[in-house]
């Protein structure tokens, strides 16, 4: 895991891979800007609302202190959930890198840009419910970020594994890893979600947690494709 992590890191500088991150980021942002400021005196409501429901929370200053860390804090989550279901627009093209430089393998996958839509579109979902339901325990220190680390796996785990590997598996190959890998992709999950917790950084990070995924799947595919019978 630790060398994984390590070539990922160094493939995150590479100058196509960098320019390439920027885009599922500029378009969430440019969305969520147009959502707030359109919707801003509902928005502004309901945090005033959901912040005035939280019990032992007294003071006038800590209440608007509150207030606006919640806003930005959801403003972020927000950003992060739609940075995860616009990356399938450059998932294709990061995966081509890494096999160009690493593996080498031939593109033969079942995989389409509206399949890995529909992956993104579930995990959002599953981790919205979960994030209402689990909402008590963000306000407790230390196990909050358990949560987090927790919801963030879910949010990535599926639409990262069929951007990394649909493109290049066939079907059968794609499920085969996915079955006989899957304590290895949960514990990938967690590493890859807790680099969420990095201030700021965290939107950009989705890259990495890319070329993470994609040197675990083509690795394993390459196994795979180097055990068939030749000819």
């Amino acid at each position: 895991m630790l060398s994984l992590v390590s070539r990922s890191l160094k493939d995150l500088f590479d100058k196509k891979l960098l320019l390439l991150s920027f885009l599922p980021v500029f378009v969430s942002a440019v969305f969520l800007g147009i959502v707030f400021f359109v919707f801003s005196d509902g928005i502004h409501q309901f945090f005033v609302w959901a912040v005035g429901h939280i019990p032992f929370l007294g003071g006038e200053l800590v209440t608007i202190i509150t207030q606006s860390i919640a806003e930005l804090v959801i403003f972020y989550e927000l950003l992060l959930i739609m940075s995860i279901l616009f990356v399938g627009l450059i998932a294709d093209a990061v995966v081509d890198r890494i096999n160009g430089k690493y593996y080498y393998l031939e593109k033969r996958g079942f995989g389409t840009f509206l399949g890995s839509m529909l992956k993104a579109i579930r995990s959002n979902i599953l981790f919205i419910m979960l994030f209402l339901i689990l909402i008590p325990f963000l306000f407790i220190p230390f196990l909050n970020i358990a949560v987090h680390i927790f919801l963030w796996a879910i949010l990535i785990r599926s639409p990262m594994l069929y951007d990394s590997l649909a493109f290049y598996a066939r079907k059968k190959e794609f499920e085969e890893i996915k079955r006989s890998n899957r304590l290895q992709t949960w514990l990938l999950s967690l590493v890859a979600a807790s680099l969420f917790l990095i201030p700021l950084f965290g939107v950009f990070l989705y890259l990495l947690q890319l070329i993470m995924f994609t040197h675990f799947s083509l690795s394993k595919l390459k196994e795979i494709q180097d055990t068939e019978p030749k000819g």
